[in-house]
């Protein structure tokens, strides 16, 4: 896939309304943005916080090393409306609620199989609202809201754009780049 494809999907299935217009290049000057505001997650984490974690990890692994943690707490603070951040809270406590009820324990106590098994039940149902009739309301699932916030904050990261090939972005001037 290529970069601005990504972006362009990004766009396509952002749960976000602000960035709906944003070309291609703008969506990653304002990942890149967010990313130098977030702060890492440093002190020991709560279980949102720690859930999140773990299951930005599971989505993409990688996920932790490029901060996405604290990409999704700066654009849930920052860009999402209230509603949008109690949807993801609530989704949060039914991902918990659904591992109680197929391992016995909490999301970040299960098994990384059970963690995934969980989190790719959930991708499925995103995929079967994306193909039924009123496919928008796909990116109303707070899950899709979590999968498109990992994946935009590790492509934007540096990490992310170093393994994509990215970094430092053609169109940047570095002095002191090497040739």
């Amino acid at each position: 896939m290529e970069r601005r494809d990504l972006l362009r999907w990004l766009a396509r299935v952002a749960g976000i309304y602000a960035v709906r217009g944003f070309a291609p290049a703008d969506l990653l000057v304002f990942g890149n943005a967010v990313h130098r505001g977030a702060g890492s997650v440093t002190t020991e984490p709560g279980h949102v916080e720690r859930t999140v974690l773990i299951a930005a990890e599971r989505i993409l692994p990688g996920a932790t090393e490029a901060n996405v943690g604290g990409f999704i707490d700066k654009m849930l603070a920052d860009w999402h409306t209230p509603e949008e951040r109690g949807r993801l809270l609530a989704g949060l406590s039914d991902l918990d609620a659904r591992c109680r009820a197929s391992a016995g324990r909490d999301f970040v106590d299960c098994t990384e199989p059970d963690q995934v098994a969980v989190l790719t039940s959930l991708d499925n149902e995103v995929t079967a609202l994306r193909a039924g009739p009123g496919s928008e309301r796909a990116n109303q699932h707070w899950f899709a809201m979590l999968k498109f916030l990992t994946v935009y904050g590790w492509c934007t990261s540096e990490t992310g754009m170093r393994a994509l090939g990215l970094h430092p972005a053609p169109w940047r001037y570095d002095g002191c780049a090497p040739v």
